[in-house]
């Protein structure tokens, strides 16, 4: 005969029935021993009188619950994760499982399943250090930070630079770039990222990276004429061209939102371009605003106030004049400037003068244009490139 495995509360039950049957128990005490009604009492008695023991124990016990993950899927979901998903974690692998395979799994199951099969979890979780949390903002796009993370993004051995932007109230993650090195066009690009997205914030918070400080004490003569009182980079001069304000942080526990957003993309990033084959800056690029909607999608919170602090979005022909690299130069008699060993000269129809100032302003997105004032207006020109001084 084969044995029936019964819970503590099925065994209580069993005894109960047993006492009513043999009559030495009221239906009564039964039903208060049970915590059922007398009627309830009374259908188990019969039912105990009709089939004995089975009476007490729960009609599923010994059959395969309707939703049983089979020994098929359970293969199927070893395969998977040994062929393609061996280093994700296992809220990841859970997620790729849904989206990818038709796999709804809970965590809890997935990590029984490669329990069975001793395979763990390839994240290991360090024991973490304690430091003093900032409070975040209160409003979305009151600050902003700013950062670049050096890593083997594509895993091809050789490190590249992701330049991202988090807001500090929600962690939504406003940007994505990657570069060779850590440039300063790099984060013009993130920015421009975020004012088609949500507009530009108050303010930046970030490290003093030489994109965004100069560390020398000295100034230009120039810079000491136009009465500023220290130098500026590229970056912070367009800053302030925007009228956005940038704070420094003095350690990286105080950049801490956006140094553990690295540690995630370190982590799930990677692996999602690895499955898209993307193993270049390019391809990263165009692939990142699709994987940003989809991480702000699953992992942005809800600021503290409602109210929104983001600027008004900038019209572009507005902003590339602002997030470009600018110099100054001197016009000559023929109209004509030097830079960077080439020589341009000014379009003749425009009414510029010898010894005229101007701002020569560079961009990947348009190449060189010269800013100068003709009649009390701005006027910014595309200049010719001269193959050798008239």
């Amino acid at each position: 005969m084969k044995r029936i495995s019964m819970s503590k509360e099925e065994a209580k039950r069993l005894a109960v029935l047993k006492q009513l049957s043999k009559k030495d128990m009221s239906q009564k005490r039964a039903a208060e021993l049970l915590g059922l009604s007398i009627p309830r009492i009374k259908s188990l008695l019969k039912d105990y009188r009709d089939n004995g023991i089975k009476a007490a124990v729960h009609g599923n016990v010994g059959r395969t619950p309707h939703n049983a993950i089979t020994p098929k899927i359970k293969e199927r979901v070893v395969d998977l994760y040994r062929s393609r998903y061996h280093d994700f974690n296992l809220t990841h692998f859970c997620e790729k499982l849904g989206e990818e395979h038709n796999l709804d799994i809970s965590r809890a199951s997935v990590y029984r399943i490669l329990g069975e099969y001793k395979i763990a979890s390839p994240r290991k979780h360090k024991r973490k250090k304690h430091h003093h949390r900032r409070d975040p903002r209160r409003r979305a796009g009151e600050l902003v930070q700013l950062d670049a993370s050096q890593h083997d993004w594509f895993e091809t051995g050789v490190d590249y630079h992701a330049h991202g932007a988090i807001d500090d109230a929600t962690g939504r993650v406003l940007g994505l770039y990657f570069a060779e090195q850590e440039l300063t066009n790099a984060y013009f690009e993130v920015l421009w990222q975020m004012n088609a997205d949500t507009g530009l914030p108050l303010e930046f918070y970030t490290d003093k990276r030489g994109c965004f400080k100069v560390n020398s004490k000295e100034l230009t003569i120039e810079e000491q004429l136009s009465g500023l009182t220290e130098p500026q980079t590229q970056f912070t001069r367009a800053l302030d061209e925007l009228g956005i304000d940038l704070i420094y942080a003095n350690s990286p526990q105080a950049t801490g939102r956006v140094e553990r957003l690295w540690g995630t993309f370190q982590d799930r990033a990677i692996k999602e371009m690895r499955l898209e084959g993307i193993t270049n800056p390019k391809d990263a690029n165009e692939w990142s605003p699709y994987y940003l909607g989809k991480y702000n999608k699953q992992f942005q919170r809800q600021a503290l106030d409602s109210e929104i602090a983001y600027l008004p979005r900038m019209s572009e022909k507005e902003l590339e004049l602002i997030l470009c690299y600018q110099d100054k130069r001197i016009l000559d008699a023929g109209l004509s400037f030097s830079y960077k060993t080439k020589i341009f000269v000014i379009p003749s129809h425009i009414k510029a003068q010898p010894k005229q100032a101007i701002t020569v302003l560079e961009s990947p997105r348009f190449g060189i244009k010269a800013k100068f004032k003709v009649g009390g207006k701005t006027v910014v020109v595309k200049p010719k490139q001269l193959q050798k001084r008239p």
